[in-house]
């Protein structure tokens, strides 16, 4: 009865211990940046017309984009923001006024790839349908990147670990030093000519 029940044991732990670990791919995108994608998505180009990556899985609706704004074109159109500033005015705005019920959680604070980072979480409905979303933005000295992941609220708990891991991986990839965003002259500083 022991051998028997022992033997039971051995094979319930061995079944629960198998759990499948998702795996990640590395995608570089134009030379300017790196995350790890699950394997369960493929490219696509319908999600956003603004986004540098995207991918999906239409069968178990999980998405993922990512869309990079550079700090110099940001500067020709004098939009001059913080990384708290785009948060609140370009990103989380975007879900308020097209998601149903929208609602963003206050972001939270974290270093990812040496940068600055916000990160949130946004419920809320579409064509009838709840969703959940995670979201991080990214200040470099060169850009701000938005990147986001998304399912169904019903598939929140299975892809949640999944969609951190994506945000998480995110490396900018060496910028050359001319897209830096140029220094601001103080209206008080005069220019004279040398000559």
């Amino acid at each position: 009865m022991f051998k028997r029940f022992f033997f039971l044991f051995i094979i319930l732990f061995t079944i629960t211990s198998c759990k499948h670990e998702t795996v990640f791919t590395e995608v570089k995108v134009n030379n300017r940046f790196a995350i790890s994608v699950p394997d369960y998505m493929q490219p696509c180009a319908d999600l956003h017309k603004d986004a540098s990556l995207q991918y999906q899985n239409t069968e178990l609706d999980v998405y993922a984009l990512v869309i990079e704004e550079k700090k110099a074109t940001m500067e020709t159109y004098n939009l001059d923001y913080d990384i708290d500033l785009y948060f609140k005015n370009i990103a989380s705005q975007a879900f308020i006024e097209n998601i149903k019920n929208g609602k963003v959680s206050p972001p939270g604070r974290q270093t990812i790839d040496g940068n600055k980072a916000l990160t949130s979480e946004i419920t809320g409905n579409i064509d009838g349908t709840d969703v959940y979303y995670k979201m991080a933005i990214v200040e470099s000295k060169f850009s701000f990147y938005q990147i986001l992941a998304w399912t169904r609220v019903d598939r929140k708990e299975k892809y949640e670990g999944d969609m951190t891991k994506f945000i998480e991986s995110f490396k900018e990839l060496p910028h050359p030093q001319e897209e830096l965003p140029q220094p601001k002259l103080n209206d008080s500083v005069q220019i004279v000519p040398a000559w």
